[in-house]
């Protein structure tokens, strides 16, 4: 969901509201109403439910907040690790072609995968043929030096499926269908009560407040929408674009390497 249609909604919302309230307002003209138990009633309804969006926001945001971190971490490693293999000069380039082919699968195969709440095999072969490289080329030599550094590639290699599964996580959270109910139909009742509590007041300013009322509630349930589907296309979504960064610069560092195809490709 583009800026742009997002906009639209909640212009198209606002009218709705308005027009609905001014409808309303003309179908109940000259009914009384003894507006003190709905302002009780409201009172208690906007509570509870601005406690459960609450929560849901600042859960759903948490998640949202560690899956980006985590591509930012995954993407790290990846390009540290890359860098450290110039210190193996026998096993450098099976290292540095294992890692251009694990970060061209991740926004290739792993993204469309996280999007509909998994993982991608593709993904998970190539982190396997990375693993499997990385510990066939650090074996320890008689100094101390190469071996701390393969123990810290192998640490990186940690990193990056820490960071993977932290993704993995995000994207399979399923927010309830019981919270949903209660998110779109408790909005509802909120305005109807507003509308009721607010009936004293002229037609045109309680349309505007019922409108803006509307529009208020909408945005909040966008803003769960999007941390639920952290994944999707989509403006403030999370993308792939550090990994994808990290991949043409290991690219442009070793031309041969990229040239040479995958076992993604391969199989494909």
């Amino acid at each position: 969901m583009t800026v742009w249609s997002t906009a639209a909604i909640l212009l198209a919302t606002a009218a709705v509201a308005f027009g609905l309230s001014l409808l309303t307002r003309r179908l109940v003209r000259g009914v009384a109403f003894d507006t003190g138990p709905w302002t009780a009633t409201l009172s208690y309804v906007a509570t509870a439910y601005g406690i459960v969006l609450g929560f849901s926001i600042v859960f759903l945001f948490g998640e949202f907040s560690a899956a980006r971190n985590a591509i930012g971490d995954e993407a790290t490693s990846i390009g540290t690790a890359f860098d450290e293999a110039q210190l193996f000069p026998d096993s450098q380039a099976a290292i540095q072609h294992s890692l251009i082919c694990y970060a061209r699968a991740v926004p290739e195969y792993d993204w469309p995968a996280l999007q509909d709440g998994g993982s991608s095999p593709v993904v998970d072969a190539a982190y396997s043929d990375l693993f499997v490289t990385l510990g066939e080329s650090t074996e320890p030599t008689g100094g101390t030096f190469q071996p701390a550094t393969a123990t810290n590639l192998l640490a990186q290699l940690g990193n990056i499926s820490t960071a993977r599964e932290t993704r993995l996580v995000a994207a399979e959270i399923q927010t309830p269908p019981l919270l949903w109910v209660l998110l779109i139909f408790g909005g509802a009742l909120i305005l109807v009560l507003l509308f009721i509590v607010t009936l004293p007041a002229r037609s045109v300013p309680q349309a505007v407040l019922v409108a803006v009322s509307a529009v208020f509630t909408l945005v909040m349930l966008l803003i769960v929408i999007a941390l639920s589907t952290p994944f999707s296309p989509g403006a403030g979504r999370l993308s792939p674009t550090l990994i994808e960064q990290t991949t043409d610069s290991m690219e442009a560092t070793a031309p041969d390497l990229a040239a040479l195809p995958c076992g993604t490709e391969t199989d494909s």
